[in-house]
């Protein structure tokens, strides 16, 4: 929710003083195509990937949709694999049972799944790609992606446990002439998780009302920094609660606006946003995209609502 890989930088502040915490960058994209989800990577405690806007706050940049990449472009044919052997083109709707080892690598040659039964994947858009693809190339598809994500989902993958990841074909589909990279929706165990857990059913539609109760992410013991954030049930108290909202921060063409206006107008929302959900909280994290971020599609900041002490936040 794994998301696209880029940098977030995360603030740690009191719900009324604010003071500055740590910051720090995370395996980007240079060296191997990465999406995680809920999306993006960040610092201390590890976090998520990011996407697109759901927030009813005003953007503090605002750019036209994602043209279609030069050499990714939206696929709609459903040409099958020249053997019977090799899976076929994914299309959007499958569901994939994706393991580990697929998700650490971002490449799963495996046939779709009912998503009725057991899967850890679902394929949201598939992209056509016209030579291997470069990490230039994979930034643009995961630009795309973090876009398509809300219209399939219908919110951000910064608001719930449900993030993104893309995947392209393994050795013997590229061999046969496959040369596709898909997006696709996962459930997260924790905030910067690397792959889906299993679930079943469809998630298309999930989040276009709200977030419901059991893609809610909450934490049981917030870590120590540099830890990941493991997701717990939100029906028990909790020290830690995301906010089921986001600040977007700039359209798939807009400029990086600058570490100072991206601090200052997240500090904002995050600091009023938080209370409105959680008027327990004392304290509040939030995680904001770093320039290396923005570039591989992380747009929005993200808040946690914060509570170490006594019997932490309350059940949802």
């Amino acid at each position: 929710m794994t998301r696209l890989a880029g940098a977030l930088a995360v603030l740690v502040l009191g719900a009324t003083v604010s003071g500055c915490g740590s910051a720090a960058d995370v395996a980007g994209t240079s060296t191997r195509p990465t999406v995680t989800p809920q999306s993006s990577t960040s610092a201390p405690p590890s976090t998520p990937t990011s996407t697109a806007p759901t927030s009813s706050a005003t953007s503090t940049a605002s750019s036209p949709a994602e043209p279609s990449p030069t050499t990714p472009t939206p696929a709609t044919s459903t040409a099958t694999s020249p053997t019977q052997d090799v899976a076929a083109r994914p299309k959007v709707g499958n569901c994939y049972d994706t393991g580990k080892a697929a998700f650490q690598r971002q490449r799963d040659d495996s046939e779709p799944v009912s998503c009725k039964r057991r899967h850890t994947a679902e394929t949201f858009a598939v992209f056509t790609l016209k030579s291997v693809p470069s990490t230039a190339k994979i930034n643009a598809v995961g630009r795309a992606c973090n876009a398509r994500f809300k219209q399939y989902v219908g919110g951000s993958p910064t608001i719930s446990k449900l993030g993104l990841t893309v995947i392209l074909p393994g050795s013997e589909q590229t061999a046969v002439g496959q040369n596709w990279i898909r997006c696709d929706v996962i459930e997260l165990a924790n905030y910067n998780g690397k792959g889906g857990v299993p679930r079943t059913g469809s998630v298309k539609g999930a989040l276009d009302d709200r977030v419901p109760r059991t893609l809610r992410g909450c934490v049981r013991h917030w870590p120590k920094v540099d830890q990941p954030v493991h997701f717990t049930s939100c029906q028990r108290r909790h020290q830690a609660e995301l906010i089921p909202e986001s600040l977007n921060l700039g359209g798939p063409r807009a400029d990086y606006p600058g570490r100072a206006s991206v601090v200052a107008d997240s500090k904002l929302f995050c600091r009023n946003t938080v209370l409105d959900y959680v008027p327990e909280a004392r304290n509040y994290y939030y995680y904001y995209p770093k320039l290396s971020g923005w570039r591989s599609g992380t747009r929005d900041t993200t808040c946690w609502a914060l509570e170490r002490e006594g019997n932490g936040l309350p059940p949802l």
